[in-house]
């Protein structure tokens, strides 16, 4: 059985978040669309909804040497990593990724609404989309 896990280090154009992080694929995944990894686009797409549930609760880091002893230091302390530290680049401000996580979110919970399926942390998704998670973003 695989761990499928890693220490992801995601950088925005503003900061570094470290997180150990279980199937980095869901990074892509829209309750929408489904996974839009397998849209044919040549550039890596990243639903914002994702980036701050994986990340969102993380403390930050304007130091990219920091930021890479942490999740070094992190890796080195599990049983397993499976894939390693890891870069995940996000050319946006933390802010701006906030913000269009509460605007997917809402179009996300609409979209569930209306086809009556259900998201696994509909509580998450809820508070990403009315703006209280993370908190003190």
């Amino acid at each position: 059985m695989s761990a499928d896990n890693g220490i992801y280090i995601l950088k925005t154009k503003d900061q570094y978040r470290v997180a150990h992080l279980q199937a980095i694929d869901r990074i892509a995944w829209s309750a929408i669309d489904g996974n839009l990894q397998n849209d044919g686009a040549e550039k890596k797409r990243y639903v914002p909804t994702r980036v701050v549930e994986m990340w969102g609760k993380c403390k930050y880091t304007r130091d990219r040497s920091l930021a890479f002893m942490i999740a070094h230091k992190w890796a080195g302390s599990l049983p397993v990593c499976e894939y390693g530290v890891n870069v995940i680049v996000y050319n946006r401000m933390w802010e701006h990724i906030v913000e269009d996580a509460a605007n997917y979110a809402k179009r996300e919970l609409e979209y569930l609404k209306k086809s009556g399926k259900r998201y696994w942390n509909m509580e998450i998704l809820q508070r990403i989309a009315d703006g209280s998670y993370p908190e003190g973003h």
